[in-house]
């Protein structure tokens, strides 16, 4: 088996031994991704990746150091599993001294809970596992990342729908990646700021020259006003090697429900049509009766008149087409 593949201790991650990973970086990162500055580029999805794992164990006496190693005989994973969907695996855990066989069996055990809930995983099996594949791990990690953080309920992709998202919530830094855009910290104080105004105030006037001090700053007040776990540290968000999915990972603790970011949306919009009742983004915008309420009071015109208390799926979808 492939021990110390993966080594973290306090967010500082030692790779002992060259890895690649299944998703490879953006286009305008490939050019310049070569040797050291690849492998730095490993390191930050190693550390975060480890890192958002310990977090979804934060209630728990349990820690991941060793990705491959901590992983491979199955007993890890399915605690992991079982926190992520609150529920118990089905089957026998072997957990004292497994031989090679029963590690396959436990990892299997993991893998088929994560299927039966929908989790998509390609090409990844319990042998993977068990032989410590970096790149299998990773993209493993990733699958869940997805499901269990992301989890955007839309036929949209999450990347697109989040860069939609900060685009909307960030109009003036003209945002249109998840690395080169984030290294100076002003987009993220930006991003905090938005969230919860008087936090980040200045953050036109942060220069790049501070990059580092300015992500250390907007990475601790995210963290103690905005409760979005430090996962990323301000040397990898600041770095020019960041990973994408690194840094996707981060950002959709402030977009995911009832985050910091959806919150401060939800009152803007509140506060643009006060005599609706709003209450999330779901089930009371299923009608389109709001969002033509909302498009009005942003000053937008609409296509028709909208029906006030639509019955039929119909003239749901009348409302919604009106709006748009």
């Amino acid at each position: 088996m492939n021990h110390n593949m993966f080594m973290n201790h306090n967010h500082i991650v030692l790779c002992t031994t060259p890895v690649e990973f299944t998703i490879e970086p953006s286009d305008l990162q490939k050019s310049r991704l070569t040797g050291e500055n690849r492998q730095r580029w490993i390191l930050i999805q190693v550390n975060t990746f480890t890192n958002w794992l310990n977090e979804q164990l934060s209630g728990t006496d349990l820690r991941i150091r060793d990705l491959s190693e901590d992983l491979e005989d199955g007993t890890m994973l399915i605690h992991l599993v079982e926190v992520l969907q609150q529920r118990t695996c089905k089957g026998k855990i072997y957990r004292k001294n497994p031989s090679e066989i029963q590690m396959i069996m436990n990892v299997q055990m993991a893998l088929d809970a994560l299927k039966e809930d929908g989790v998509k995983m390609v090409n990844i099996g319990a042998h993977d596992i068990v032989e410590g594949n970096a790149k299998l791990i990773l993209g493993l990690i990733w699958c869940l990342i997805q499901r269990y953080q992301i989890n955007a309920r839309t036929k949209i992709p999450a990347k697109k729908l989040m860069m939609a998202w900060l685009q909307n919530a960030l109009p003036q830094l003209k945002l249109t990646n998840f690395h080169s855009n984030w290294n100076d910290g002003r987009a993220l104080s930006a991003l905090v700021e938005y969230c919860q105004p008087g936090l980040c105030p200045n953050w036109q006037q942060l220069g790049s020259e501070n990059a580092l001090k300015n992500c250390e700053r907007a990475i601790g007040l995210a963290e103690r006003y905005l409760n979005v776990p430090a996962i990323i540290s301000p040397g990898d968000m600041s770095s020019a090697e960041l990973d994408e999915l690194s840094c996707i990972t981060y950002l959709s603790y402030f977009m995911k429900y009832n985050g910091p970011g959806y919150r401060a949306t939800l009152e803007r919009v509140r506060q643009m049509v006060p005599d609706m009742a709003v209450h999330d983004f779901e089930d009371t915008w299923k009608d389109g009766f709001l969002l033509c309420a909302l498009v009005q009071a942003a000053g937008g015109k609409l296509d028709g008149t909208v029906d006030v208390t639509p019955s039929t799926h119909a003239q749901r979808v009348s409302n919604i087409r009106k709006g748009k």
